[in-house]
């Protein structure tokens, strides 16, 4: 009974390190944002949701650029087969 009492406040300890390591970085990530408007946040949002936009588009195009290249390379190299 006492080794699970034990065992039981270790896993508490634990449990609040944990907490209070989320807690001190949910606090760092949302110090920049304290003291705007709401308006400032929406355009912050927007501004993140265009810069997401943004590198997905950028991303779908290396690929695209990469798929090229394979193609070209693949082609190249059947023609010095020959």
């Amino acid at each position: 009974m006492a080794s699970q009492s034990a065992q039981n406040a270790k896993r508490a300890r634990e449990l609040q390190k944990t907490m209070d390591a989320q807690q001190k970085r949910l606090q760092s990530v949302t110090e920049p944002f304290k003291g705007l408007s709401r308006e400032q946040m929406t355009e912050i949002l927007m501004m993140a949701q265009r810069f997401k936009q943004q590198n997905q588009e950028k991303e779908k195009q290396q690929r695209v650029e990469r798929e090229k290249q394979r193609q070209m390379r693949s082609r190249g190299m059947g023609g010095m087969e020959r």
